[in-house]
C-alpha cells in the first residue's frame, strides 16, 4: 500500500483474534424473592428498532435455547407463535398491545420474558468488520402483574482474524460450506444471550430440575438441500459426560452424537433414498442421566431433505449430419430446482453408456461421433441436489456419409437447393438469377472459395438454419455480394475470411450466427442491409460498417476482439448488446448513436471509442430498461486500486453510520458504490437514505442493488419490507417469493406471505 496507515488501523485490521470491545459484564444474579418467580415463561417475539429484518428473531431463539437449561417450564417457540397469531386475528391488535395476563392465559403460563433489539451493526469491508448487538430483556410475572428485572447488555466485535471455539475448528474442517463470518454472527448472540442467562434467576424451589447447560450448537444446514448420500452434521458444545441427540423436526428423532472431546459432541445422519423433509428445525438435546434435560434449536436455517428426482426426458431424437449428431428434446417444465441434463451414449442400445456432457438447455451437437457407427442416445434430467430421472427408450442415429452435390461457376437459371453441396473453388449468382436455399441446407466451402452474388440470395429457415461451413481446416473467402440483393432469415456462417461482405446491396439479414471468422460483416455503401437479431462472436471483428446508412438492431455482439468497427456511418446502431468484446466499438470519427446495452453504464467502461450517446441499457436487452449514461470516477484505477478505494469507503461511512452522521455516510457510501460496489454497500446506502426520510431514494438503491447481485437475499428481503411498510402487498410478495426461490428455508418470509395472503 502507497498511503500511510496508523498503526492502531493496522493491529485492529490485521489482529489475529477478535477483540471484545464492550468489557466483560461482572454483574451478579438478579436478586428476586422465590415466590415472585414464575414457573412457566414464554419467551415472545421481540421488538426490532433497526434496519435488520432478522436480527430480533435469531436473538429470540438464542435466548429460548439459553433459557431451556434452567428450572422453569418454558413454552416452545412454534406453539408461542400460533397461539400470537390466533389472538392477533381474533382481537385485531398486534402481540405487543396484547396485555401480559391475556397472553398468559392462552398460552398457559405464569411469566413471560419480552426483549427489544436497540442496535445492531453488521460491517464487512475486505479485512476489516464490526459485529455488535444492543439488547434490553425485561420478564413479568403475570399473576402478580409485577415486572420483575429489566436489564440491558451489548456484545460487539471489531473483526480482523476468524479464531473459532473449539467446537467452530471441527464444524469448519469437516463441512466445506461453513461460513466463518456466520459462525461468529452465532457466537456473538450467543455471548449476549449467555451474559443474560447467567443473571436470570431460577426458582429454588425447583432447583432440582436444573438442566444441563449447552453453550452452542452449530449445524451445516448451510449446505442443503440434502440428497441421497449426504450428510447432515451436527455438534454441540456443553456440559461433558451426559447423553447429546439431534433431531430433524419430526422426521427423524433421537439421533446419537459422540462425544469427541469432554464436553465437544458430534452427530451426522446420512441421507438414504426415499428420504424427504421440507424446512425441518434441527433440534440439539443434553440429557443427564436422571432425565432431565436442555434442547437447543439451530438458529441458522432449516433443513430441506430431497430424494426425489425429475420426471423423465420425453421427446428425445437424433439427427446424423455429415460433421455432427443432433440431440434435441422436450424441455422439464415446472421444477423449481432442475440444475441441467446429462447426456449420455452407447454403441449398444442397452448397456455400455457413458456420459458425455452435462448441458442446461435441451439440445447438444455431438461432434464427436465418428463415421459408419450406429450411436444410443440417453438423456437425463437432475436437479441441485443430484437427483437423476429415470431413463427412457434411447434414441439412435449416426453420420450421414453420401457425398454432398458439388457447386461451380455461374448458376444459369432460378434455382432452390436443398440438401448438401459443396463449392471447390467458387459459385456466382449472376444478375438477374435468383437463389434460394430450403431449410437445413448445408453449403459447404473448399478453401479459398466462395460464393458471389449478383442477383439474389433468399432463404426463410428461421426454425432450421441453413449452414454455410468449411469442408476443411481451411479458410474459405466467404459470400460477397456486390449490387445484388439478400435475405436471409435463419442461417449459421463460420470458418470464413469475411463471412459476408455486403456492397450497395438491400435487403435484410434476421436470426443468423456468423462465428470463427477473420470477419463476421461488411456492409458498405448504399442501398445497406439492414441487421436484425443476429449474433456475431467469436470473430477477429464482428462487424464492419463503411460509408453506410444500415440499421444494426436487437443484435448480440459479444467474444470478438473488435466488436463494431465503423468508418463513415450514419445508419441507426440500437437495442444491440454489444459486450465481451476486446474493443466494443471503434469509430474513426465520432458518431452519433442509440441505446445499447455495453455491460456497463459507465461510459468508460462501455469500451468504446469516438462513439456519442446520452443513453444506454441497464441490463441485456430486451429485459434491460434505458437509463443515462454516467461517467467513472474511478475509470483510470485498476481493479484493485478500486477494491482498496471502495474498503477506505465503507470503514470511514461505517464510523458515520453508528455516529449516526447519515448525510456524511450516504456520500461515503455512494463512493463505495462507485468505485468497487458489494451488495453491503448497497444495502447500507439504502438504510443511510431511509433514516433521512428518503424512500424514494432508498428504495431505488435497492433495487440497483438487487440488479447487480439479484442473488442476494437481505437486498431481496429489505426490497420486499420497504413495499411492505407502503402497503404495497402485491410488489412486497413478488420480492419476498424471489427470496423464497433462493432461500427456501426462510421462514419469517414464509410467515409474512401467508399473512398477506390472508
Amino acid at each position: 500500500m502507497k498511503k500511510f496507515i496508523p498503526a492502531l488501523c493496522l493491529i485492529i485490521l490485521f489482529s489475529l483474534c477478535f477483540q471484545v470491545l464492550a468489557a466483560e459484564d461482572k454483574k451478579a444474579v438478579i436478586k428476586i424473592a422465590d415466590e415472585d418467580l414464575p414457573a412457566t415463561i414464554a419467551v415472545l417475539p421481540f421488538q426490532n428498532d433497526t434496519k435488520d429484518p432478522f436480527i430480533a428473531g435469531q436473538v429470540r431463539r438464542s435466548m429460548a435455547n439459553f433459557l431451556s437449561s434452567k428450572a422453569y417450564q418454558d413454552i416452545k417457540l412454534p406453539l408461542v407463535d400460533e397461539k400470537l397469531v390466533q389472538m392477533e386475528r381474533s382481537t385485531g391488535k398486534i402481540a405487543l398491545d396484547l396485555k401480559p395476563d391475556e397472553i398468559c392465559k392462552a398460552i398457559g403460563c405464569d411469566g413471560l420474558l419480552y426483549g427489544r433489539i436497540i442496535d445492531y451493526q453488521k460491517i464487512y469491508a475486505a479485512l476489516y468488520s464490526q459485529l455488535g448487538v444492543e439488547v434490553e430483556i425485561w420478564m413479568v410475572n403475570t399473576k402478580t402483574g409485577k415486572e420483575l428485572f429489566r436489564v440491558k447488555d451489548a456484545v460487539r466485535y471489531h473483526e480482523g482474524g476468524v479464531p473459532l471455539t473449539p467446537i467452530g475448528l471441527i464444524m469448519t474442517a469437516i463441512s466445506t460450506a461453513m461460513n466463518i463470518r456466520e459462525i461468529q454472527q452465532v457466537r456473538m448472540v450467543n455471548e449476549l444471550c449467555y451474559k443474560f442467562n447467567e443473571r436470570i434467576p431460577s426458582p429454588k424451589v425447583m432447583a432440582g430440575r436444573e438442566r444441563p447447560v449447552i453453550r452452542e450448537v452449530l449445524t451445516n444446514v448451510k449446505e442443503g438441500p440434502f440428497g441421497k448420500g449426504k450428510i447432515i452434521r451436527v455438534g454441540l458444545e456443553g456440559d461433558p459426560g451426559l447423553v447429546a441427540t439431534f433431531d430433524i423436526g419430526n422426521f427423524k428423532k433421537g439421533i446419537l452424537m459422540k462425544e469427541t472431546k469432554p464436553g465437544i459432541y458430534m452427530g451426522e445422519y446420512l441421507v438414504l433414498p426415499g428420504d424427504n423433509s421440507v424446512d425441518m428445525p434441527v433440534v440439539a438435546s443434553l440429557t443427564r442421566p436422571g432425565g432431565y434435560a436442555s434442547e437447543w434449536i439451530d438458529v441458522s436455517g432449516f433443513v430441506t431433505i430431497d430424494t426425489t428426482p425429475p420426471p423423465p426426458v420425453n421427446g428425445l431424437r437424433a439427427r446424423g449430419f455429415q460433421d455432427r449428431i443432433e440431440i434435441r428434446w422436450e424441455g422439464l417444465k415446472n421444477i423449481p430446482d432442475l440444475a441441467g441434463y446429462k447426456i449420455l451414449r452407447s454403441e449398444q442400445p442397452l448397456s455400455g453408456f457413458s456420459e458425455l456432457t452435462k448441458i442446461e438447455f435441451n439440445e447438444f451437437d455431438d461432434k464427436a461421433a465418428k463415421p459408419d457407427t450406429l450411436y444410443y442416445y440417453r438423456v437425463v434430467g437432475f436437479d441441485r441436489v443430484g437427483n437423476e430421472s429415470d431413463t427412457v427408450d434411447p434414441a439412435k442415429a449416426s453420420l450421414l456419409s453420401k457425398e454432398p452435390v458439388v457447386l461451380s461457376g455461374d448458376i444459369r437459371k432460378d434455382m432452390i437447393l436443398s440438401g448438401v453441396y459443396i463449392v471447390r473453388d467458387s459459385v456466382t449468382v449472376p444478375k438477374g438469377i435468383s437463389l434460394s436455399l430450403g431449410p437445413e441446407t448445408r453449403i459447404m466451402f473448399g478453401d479459398n472459395s466462395s460464393m458471389h452474388i449478383n442477383g439474389r440470395l433468399t432463404a426463410m429457415a428461421k426454425d432450421a438454419p441453413v449452414e454455410f461451413v468449411p469442408s476443411g481446416e481451411g479458410r474459405w473467402h466467404g459470400v460477397l455480394v456486390q449490387g445484388g440483393s439478400i435475405a436471409l432469415n435463419g442461417f449459421k456462417i463460420k470458418g470464413a475470411a469475411t463471412a459476408l461482405s455486403l456492397e450497395n446491396s438491400e435487403g435484410t439479414l434476421e436470426n443468423g450466427i456468423i462465428t470463427e471468422c477473420g470477419t463476421g460483416l461488411i456492409i458498405t455503401g448504399t442501398p445497406a442491409t439492414s441487421v436484425k437479431n443476429c449474433t456475431l462472436s467469436s470473430n477477429k471483428t464482428g462487424l464492419e460498417l463503411r460509408k453506410t446508412d444500415a440499421g444494426i438492431t436487437a443484435c448480440n455482439i459479444f467474444q470478438n476482439e473488435k466488436g463494431i468497427v465503423m468508418k463513415g456511418f450514419s445508419g441507426v446502431l440500437a437495442d444491440n448488446n454489444i459486450i465481451d468484446n476486446s474493443e466494443n466499438l471503434w469509430s474513426e470519427a465520432p458518431v452519433k448513436i442509440g441505446a445499447n446495452y455495453f455491460g456497463s453504464i459507465k461510459i468508460e467502461e462501455t469500451g468504446t471509442k469516438n462513439a456519442v450517446f446520452a443513453k444506454v441499457y441497464n441490463m441485456r436487452f430486451p429485459d434491460g430498461k434505458i437509463v443515462d449514461a454516467v461517467a467513472d470516477l474511478f475509470a483510470l484505477l485498476t481493479a484493485e486500486e478500486r477494491k482498496e478505494k471502495a474498503t477506505g469507503f465503507m470503514i470511514e461511512a461505517g464510523s458515520y453510520f453508528r455516529q449516526r452522521n447519515y448525510g456524511k455516510a450516504s456520500s461515503l457510501f455512494e463512493s463505495a458504490v462507485q468505485a468497487s460496489p458489494t451488495a453491503e454497500s448497497y444495502y447500507y446506502l439504502a438504510i443511510c437514505y431511509q433514516e433521512m426520510k428518503d424512500d424514494e431514494k432508498s428504495m431505488k438503491y435497492l433495487e440497483d442493488g438487487v440488479k447487480k447481485f439479484p442473488n442476494d437475499t437481505t437486498l431481496q428481503k429489505a426490497v420486499g419490507f420497504m413495499y411492505y411498510q407502503k402497503g404495497n402487498e402485491a410488489e412486497a410478495k413478488k420480492a419476498f417469493e424471489e427470496v423464497l426461490r433462493l432461500s427456501p428455508e426462510d421462514r419469517q418470509v414464509k410467515f409474512l406471505l401467508e399473512r398477506m395472503g390472508k
